[in-house]
């Protein structure tokens, strides 16, 4: 993400938002998150650039999503990202909802209730807004953050 708020400054708006409802991976409290990028994950000093706005933490799915992941998975149900498994997890990647967490017995518990199809399947799945808001792509977790870039500039 920051390579793209390099390379497109004020042109475009990036929004994160913290979630812990993957694998209890962002336990920290909202004071203690970017500290946790710059020296545990993933470290080294790492900074978001500054054009990056972070919000505080929200679910983005389940009963108590965020009303704007509700509308985001309304109108773009899966990922639209080709449908071939570049991880060999057996399903395409897009269709890759919940795995097997490896570490954790095998388990494929999910944090959140009512489980829809149409959920946010893990950390840092993507939605592309254009200029109208109006929700252009969704990405899945394994798509390369950088190729949305040719995506952006037909958009601009």
């Amino acid at each position: 993400m920051n390579a793209l708020a390099k390379k497109y400054g004020n042109k475009v708006d990036i929004l994160a938002f913290p979630c812990n409802q993957f694998g209890h991976q962002t336990n920290e409290d909202n004071s203690e998150f970017l500290n946790t990028l710059k020296y545990v994950r993933p470290g080294n000093d790492f900074a978001l650039a500054p054009s990056i706005t972070v919000f505080e933490k929200t679910d983005v799915n389940g009963a108590d999503a965020h009303p704007l992941f509700k509308w985001l998975k309304a109108a773009m149900m899966i990922p639209s990202d080709e449908m071939v498994d570049t991880k060999g997890n057996g399903v395409a990647d897009p269709d890759a909802l919940i795995l097997p967490r490896g570490k954790f017995g095998g388990s494929t518990v999910v944090l959140w209730t009512p489980v829809a199809r149409s959920d946010i399947a893990w950390n840092f799945e993507k939605f592309l807004v254009g200029p109208d808001g109006k929700p252009v792509k969704r990405y899945s977790r394994y798509f390369d953050t950088n190729l949305i870039a040719a995506d952006i500039d037909k958009l601009l």
